[in-house]
């Protein structure tokens, strides 16, 4: 039987990758490594899995590919899977792409070779684009959410993988058009570690989208958002809701500067 007492369980934080947006490693959350405020690091949390849903056009694609030329210039290994269009098309998204040697594309679309894709490039970060143009995820239903990232008996889910590579998972997927549920199924974003949102900063707003905590966040606050805007060069960040938060600004030597002073500071330049 798998038991064991609460104070045999050696307590572990859990390593980080900085996404290339403050404000998102904000939104991702932190881990504390010592009591000193330079023991604390933001990002995404390796070894795990997110979800980033939204509508079609809303910028998911966007800003993954900002985040993942980012971390490969960082030096860091990316797997980015595209399974609902061509690679040739994803060039021409992504734009300069001689710049990043460390930048993997696949345009796999089965599980089984989506994992042993992920195995063979031994990623630091994975995205795939999307989640619901993977064949076993057709009907989206709770089995096949499960078979998705829990894997069987027999065979590997994207969880197994993840744990073995050491990355972070990104899956992106379409919403209804209700604007809340994923197209497939309600029950993949209960089985991820992170599910985000990517919404209309507002309703005549084209050019802005909000990230905000989805139904679920287990490695960070569950009210954190940010607001992003479209620009011919990709997207670009428009808020600094981090200035706000005491561990945010402890851990990177700075002062708490509430939303109203930075307005006012705004102001007087």
């Amino acid at each position: 039987m798998n038991i064991c007492k609460l104070s045999e369980i050696e307590a572990k934080p859990i390593p980080r990758a900085l996404t290339g947006f403050e404000e998102l490693d904000y939104i991702y959350g932190y881990s504390k490594f010592n009591d000193e405020w330079n023991g604390t690091v933001w990002g995404m949390p390796q070894n795990k899995i997110s979800l980033w849903s939204g509508t079609s056009g809303i910028g998911k694609s966007r800003l993954c590919i900002d985040v993942a030329k980012r971390y490969s210039a960082a030096g860091h290994k990316v797997l980015y899977i595209l399974t609902e269009a061509e690679l040739e098309d994803f060039g021409s998204w992504a734009k300069d792409t001689t710049k990043y040697d460390t930048f993997f594309c696949s345009g796999e679309n089965e599980l089984d070779k989506i994992i042993e894709t992920i195995s063979h490039v031994d990623p630091d970060l994975v995205i795939i684009d999307s989640v619901n143009e993977i064949e076993e995820f057709t009907n989206g239903n709770k089995r096949e959410s499960r078979r998705l990232i829990n894997g069987t008996e027999d065979k590997k889910g994207l969880r197994q993988v993840v744990v073995e590579t050491g990355c972070h998972l990104v899956l992106l997927g379409q919403l209804n058009q209700d604007g809340k549920t994923i197209k497939g199924g309600t029950s993949l974003p209960h089985l991820v570690d992170i599910a985000l949102d990517l919404v209309p900063f507002s309703k005549s707003s084209k050019s802005c989208f909000t990230v905000k905590v989805g139904v679920k966040h287990r490695y960070g606050k569950r009210d954190s958002k940010g607001m992003w805007f479209h620009k011919e060069d990709g997207v670009h960040c428009g808020t600094n809701n981090r200035l706000d938060d005491k561990m945010w600004c402890g851990s990177h030597g700075i002062a708490v500067t509430t939303l109203k002073e930075r307005l006012i500071k705004l102001a007087n330049v």
